[in-house]
């Protein structure tokens, strides 16, 4: 009976839609109060996909009989200056709000176009859904996101990966190398592990050409599901073909498991003498109580693609905020939308003509209604007003040369969709258990402390290295470390940077200390190969290298390392990769008794990994090999990030417990991480991490045993060099 009454309902919704797009030719829009919106879109794509939607909104708001007409102002996304375009049209009065992009760098464009001029009143409507956007502009309140980030969707395809196939363990990424793909990139890893599978492989790509080498080193990981986030829909053919010809030719008879993201939710791969079946994917849709799919598919013969649903939210606020600024003299747009989206006092429901009317008549009563369109409720975060909450999710499939929706998904099901995860609260549960890890081991008695801090990043994009390692430097003096112990390494060209409007100023918080100050740089990165690393740590002083390590077997080593990395290891500048090589050295040289390795770089634990087995070494990282770390901090003034996660993690537990056991430190960090698994590596080789803590580290901290003072020696005092296994 309910899905008689479903039936009816949309039957009549349709006939409704066919009846309002109706136009008559006497129809006279000459004494209508105008809304211009400038779209920034492909042109290419403007006749075969954006102008459905662009006209359906513009003619339901016409036959609502509100008053208004809407007049579309297109830009090409694909031809114009971005950066120009949007500081054209931030000072233009006439347009009420912009729609864009395409392609989440050009949005990102737009957007610090718009933001450059004060107190930006033009709204940015977008269906980008790279987490960069809300993280760089979430505060500035211009941006409006209608869907949800690629956090969500990533989370999503690897439910339904796992639920269809709970079979299947071993998952791989290939995505774009841009700032769509990079969010995908950041939380794959991450959220793979919590749903219990093995992250095998990371690949990304700039150029089609190199697809068909990612693809082969994804299939030689072992990996049997594929997760493709491709930078155009015109990638998808040959991904699918490559997957479908190495099943195929497979002497084993393995498959794999393949999804694509909503960039393959596009007209381009129904296009073709002969379309393929089969391809599957997820993407953001209209809500599926709403009625917009099933009309829409009706009106024009198809679903509707990857951004439609939202494109016609954009237009529908846009033309209600502007009536509400009218009726409240409201001149900032932003104002208007913000107000009107927090309306709960009706709900009228709907995206139609006749609902249009209805919000129409609220808003002209005073009332702000709850505003519901093509993708469901327009429901914003009340304070940054900047992603939509909710966004539903189309499980698809192409089949006789259509877009088939076999399903539809969301974080949460209201009832109308599924919920492949039960309420996701990014809470981490997959800890390493490290309790009672590592075995009493004898060691040398402790004579002195060293420390080993290197920044390996330069430029002020990587303003945080710099500053992590400047506030661990600070730390460290502070507790007993004089500069004769200290090896500091960095590129210095951060303080006095051109874009630094806070000159011979390094800070890694908001409105924080000076860590420029009394410091001793020992050597610039730009002066340094990675050959000359390991001459620093393992080498006697000479005139190329004044200062080295002098650590020996009686000696701790401090050892932080902040900058990026790959899976290949942790990056030195942009060119080369350090790996396990160096810990090995200075364990065979005897350049220390015990080193503790603090490393904040993406992918940190696949150099940590190939340290097992190293006697004395500890090392905990950011995140495990297939994870990156993230940022933390934007500095509105500096216009970039300040500081790390896990190191801001580290600092502030080091500040309020400094004699720590390095077990709680682990719990710390990797409580307080978000997106990365904190990693502890080789504690077998060290010793227990109940029985060792941080005192050992710092020249005038007593060295503590569950809370007692005890002998530096407690464990040992053979000065006999240790042995390797290995």
């Amino acid at each position: 009976m309910k899905n008689l009454i479903n039936s009816i309902l949309v039957a009549l919704l349709f006939m409704s839609i066919l009846l309002s797009c109706e136009k008559s030719p006497m129809e006279d829009t000459t004494g209508l109060k105008e809304v211009r919106i400038a779209v920034v879109l492909p042109e290419k794509d403007r006749e075969p996909v954006w102008n459905n939607v662009l006209e359906l909104a513009a003619e339901n708001i016409r036959k609502a009989d509100i008053g208004v007409k809407v007049v579309y102002e297109w830009v090409d996304e694909e031809s114009a200056d971005i950066t120009e375009t949007g500081k054209s049209l931030s000072d233009r009065d006439d347009i009420k709000s912009v729609i864009g992009c395409n392609f989440a760098d050009n949005t990102q464009k737009l957007a610090f176009a718009l933001a450059r001029k004060k107190n930006n009143t033009k709204p940015l409507f977008t269906f980008s859904t790279s987490q960069d956007l809300p993280r760089v502009f979430g505060h500035r309140g211009f941006l409006w996101g209608l869907c949800e980030t690629d956090i969500s969707q990533s989370e999503i395809i690897l439910s339904c990966i796992t639920n269809e196939n709970p079979w299947l363990k071993k998952v791989a990424l290939l995505a774009s190398d841009d700032i769509y793909g990079q969010t995908f990139v950041d939380w794959f890893a991450f959220q793979a592990v919590e749903l219990n599978l093995e992250p095998v492989s990371i690949e990304t790509y700039k150029e089609s050409d190199e697809l068909e080498a990612c693809l082969e080193r994804i299939l030689d990981s072992g990996a049997e599901a594929i997760v493709c986030a491709p930078v155009t829909a015109d990638d998808v053919v040959p991904v699918q073909s490559y997957i479908d010809n190495f099943m195929y030719n497979s002497e084993d008879g393995r498959g794999i498991t393949l999804m694509f993201t909503d960039k393959a939710y596009n007209k381009s791969i129904l296009e073709g003498e002969y379309p393929m079946d089969y391809i599957s994917g997820l993407a953001p849709a209209s809500h599926p109580n709403s009625g917009f799919g099933v009309s829409y598919d009706a009106l024009f013969g198809r679903v509707p693609f990857a951004g439609e649903a939202e494109v016609y939210d954009a237009v529908l606020t846009t033309v209600l905020a502007s009536i509400w600024a009218e009726k409240n003299n409201e001149e900032d747009m932003n104002k208007a939308i913000a107000a009107l989206l927090n309306g709960k006092s009706t709900s009228q429901g709907g995206w139609t003509a006749g609902m249009i009317t209805n919000y129409h008549h609220a808003i002209i009563s005073g009332e702000t209604p709850a505003i519901s369109g093509a993708t469901g409720t327009l429901d914003f975060d009340s304070q940054y007003y900047t992603t939509i909450r909710s966004t539903s999710y189309a499980r698809w499939i192409t089949y006789n040369g259509k877009m088939v929706i076999i399903d539809y998904y969301s974080r949460n099901s209201d009832g109308h969709s599924s919920s492949p995860v039960a309420a996701w609260e990014w809470k981490k549960q997959h800890m390493q258990d490290v309790d009672g890890n590592g075995n009493e081991i004898d060691y040398p008695e402790l004579k002195d402390n060293y420390a080993v801090l290197v920044a390996a990043s330069e430029g002020w994009k990587n303003y945080r290295h710099q500053a992590d390692v400047l506030g661990m430097y600070h730390y460290l003096k502070e507790n007993g470390y004089d500069d004769d112990h200290i090896i500091l390494i960095m590129a210095d060209d951060i303080a006095y940077n051109e874009k630094n409007p806070l000159q011979g100023v390094v800070r890694r918080e908001i409105g924080g200390d000076n860590l420029y100050e009394d410091l001793q740089i020992d050597y610039k990165l730009g002066d340094l190969t990675l050959d000359d690393l390991n001459h620093i740590l393992t080498g006697e002083p000479s005139e190329a290298y004044p200062v080295t390590l002098g650590s020996t077997y009686n000696d701790n080593v401090l050892f932080f390392w902040s900058g990026h990395g790959t899976q290949k290891g942790w990056k030195w500048k942009e060119d080369d990769d350090l790996n396990a090589d160096f810990a090995r050295t200075m364990f065979s040289q005897m350049q220390y008794r015990k080193m503790f390795a603090i490393i904040e770089t993406c992918y940190s634990g696949g150099v940590a990994q190939g340290c097992t087995g190293i006697p004395g070494l500890l090392m905990m990282t950011a995140a495990n090999p297939y994870e990156t770390s993230k940022a933390d901090v934007l500095d509105e003034e500096l216009l970039v990030y300040i500081t790390n996660t896990f190191t801001s993690s580290i600092l502030s537990w080091f500040d309020s417990k400094p004699n720590t056991v390095i077990r709680d430190l682990y719990l710390h960090a990797f409580d307080k991480t978000n997106g990365s698994h904190v990693m502890i590596y080789n504690s077998d080789y060290y010793g227990n991490l109940y029985l060792n803590d941080m005192s050992e580290y710092y020249p005038n901290q007593q060295r503590l045993y569950l809370g007692f003072p005890i002998s530096q020696n407690i464990l040992g005092t053979d000065p006999s060099p240790r042995s390797s296994d290995n």
